[in-house]
Formats: C-alpha cells, structure tokens, sequence
C-alpha cells in the first residue's frame, strides 16, 4: 500500500465530505498499491473500498491472482462472476482524481528511476540491433520481448520504417521494411508507472537527419521552460515559438507535444494556455515532432532541474544546450 496516496486521498475524500470511496480506475488502483486491476483490456476486474480501513472487492475467478500478485494484504470480499456488483458511489468514475496523483511519492520517484533506465536499455539494445532488411513486425516483436524479459510490460508499440515514417504520426507496426530511416515509440509500463521514450535511426536519410536537428531544437525549449513554478501553457507557448524558429510555425497542431506523465502515458495533456503548475516530483515527457522525426524521454522535475528517467548510456548522444540528448542511430559500434 503506498501509504503517502492513501493519506492523500483521505484527506481529499475528507475535504469531500466522503466517509466511503471506491475506487476503480486501473491508474488509481496502481497509485494505491502498485498492483494492475486489468487484464490489459482496458476493463477493471475489481475495486477498493476505502474507507477507515481499504477492501479489496473481487469477482471468485481474479480472487487468488488479486490477493497473491496484485493487492496482498488487503481484506477482500469475493463476489460470483455471474454476479459481480458494480462499484457503488462516490467512486473514481464519477470523480477524477488525476490531480493527486500528479506529485509522485518519493518511493514511487524511486521505481521510475529503475523503470525509465530499464526500458531505455531494452529499447536501445533492440534499436541498435535493427537492421534495414527487418519488417515493422519485427522490430516490434523484438522489441516486445526485450521488455518483457525485463519486466516491463508494453502498452504501446509504434514502428514506422522509411516508407510510412514521413505519412503517419502514430504508426502500427506493419510488413513493411526499416529501409534506411526508422522509428520506435514504446510506453513501458511497471507498478503502474509508464515511461515513455522514442528512438530513431537513420542510414544515410537526409531528410531525418535534418528533421531531427530541428526537433531537437524545438525540444530544448520545452525542457529550458520546464521549471517549478511554470505552468503547462507556458511550456507549451515556448514550443510553439520554438517551431516557428526552426520553420514549421503551424507543426504544434499535427501532433500532441506531451505533458504530464506517471500512472498514464500522459496524465495531463498540455494545450495552449493550459493553467496547470508544474511541482517537483511530477514527471513530464514532451515529444516534439515533425513528419519524418520525433524526439521522447521521460523527465522527473526536481528543484534543481530536470533528471532523465529513460537515458541510455549505451546510446549515441548529442548536447543540445548543455543537455545530453539522444542522437540517431547510425550503425557501427
């Protein structure tokens, strides 16, 4: 149980006036006691009653898995497959509770440490291994396996090779080849915490090692104005001025640009003029792109500045404004 979310979740449900609580989002149950409340389908196989003590409700078939694996410790109640009740209210679907999970507890700071290093050594290793001859499929089945074998599970697995790589910004893996220039975008995902991160590589292509250059760039800019105290839309205003630099003024509006990340992909989305501030111990992984070329990482902002979750050591890297950034994979040693 992570103690410091329940606490802040009482405190919540208090200022509610909530005696009772139920909680049902796969990402809170994860907040609260780092277990995984789907089967990956998206749909919660049980709830937690929280109250002045926290029950476990479940159906007979997920009962042992959730007291073994996923929630030990909790008192539950097992209810009939047939005749699994609905979560009575107030519960997490009637109220979003993404605000409190924002500031990670200093424990769940420490499982993402481990978790971005882990999946950035799988996702390099597989990448660097790539060659222009392998399908979509198979840098994405590679790449599955190297996060399995870390434990890590994959939420979202996106390639594109040369052919696809200038046409789609979020591309299913496909038959087609790598050819000279490709991309992997992963979400890894452990004690419900998800890092996300993209790499790319190119033989020879121009066209991406130009794109990329820019997108670094704009990058940059969202990092240098992602600070304590900054809200989303101000970070957001300097990627818009940082496109416009780099000529591609109207590229923020193709694609998403990031925001806050933790027991999701993104928690919060940054939009323009997006009122949230930003506090230590939130996680924020920006991806500026352009048609050809993205850069991604998964960043924790402390008072001193922002540490990178998902660097790879083994990586080729560039400095970018004082930053060490991850270039393009370009073959060799």
């Amino acid at each position: 149980m992570n103690i410091e979310a329940l606490e802040r979740l009482r405190g919540w449900m208090r200022a509610k006036g909530f005696s009772r609580f139920y909680v049902v989002r796969p990402e809170n149950f994860a907040w609260l006691v780092g277990g995984a409340n789907t089967l990956g389908m998206g749909e919660s196989v049980a709830y937690l009653e929280v109250g002045e003590e926290v029950v476990l409700h479940t159906s007979a078939i997920e009962h042992p898995r959730m007291v073994e694996e996923e929630a030990p410790g909790l008192p539950a109640r097992v209810h009939p497959w047939y005749a699994f009740p609905p979560p009575p209210g107030p519960n997490d679907l009637e109220h979003d509770l993404t605000p409190l999970r924002l500031v990670l507890s200093r424990e769940a700071q420490g499982a993402f440490t481990h978790l971005g290093r882990e999946a950035a050594m799988a996702v390099g290793e597989v990448v660097r291994s790539a060659r222009p001859e392998w399908t979509e499929y198979a840098l994405a089945g590679a790449l599955a396996e190297a996060l399995w074998g870390r434990g890590l599970r994959p939420l979202l697995l996106l390639v594109a090779g040369e052919e696809r790589l200038f046409r789609h910004r979020h591309p299913l893996p496909k038959g087609k080849p790598l050819g000279r220039a490709f991309m992997a975008v992963v979400c890894a995902e452990r004690g419900g915490l998800v890092a996300n991160l993209t790499r790319m590589a190119s033989f020879g292509h121009g066209e991406v090692e130009a794109r990329y250059r820019k997108v670094l760039e704009v990058e940059a800019a969202a990092l240098s104005a992602s600070r304590p105290g900054a809200t989303l839309g101000e970070v957001f205003a300097a990627l818009q001025g940082a496109y416009a630099r780099v000529g591609f003024p109207r590229a923020w509006g193709e694609h998403h640009q990031g925001g806050v990340g933790g027991y999701r992909s993104r928690e919060v989305v940054a939009t323009p003029g997006h009122p949230l501030v930003l506090e230590a111990g939130m996680v924020l992984a920006w991806n500026p792109s352009l048609s050809g070329a993205k850069v991604e990482d998964t960043f924790l902002l402390t008072e001193g500045g922002l540490l990178n979750l998902t660097e790879d050591p083994f990586w080729p890297a560039v400095e970018v404004e004082g930053r060490r950034r991850p270039d393009l994979w370009r073959g060799g040693g």
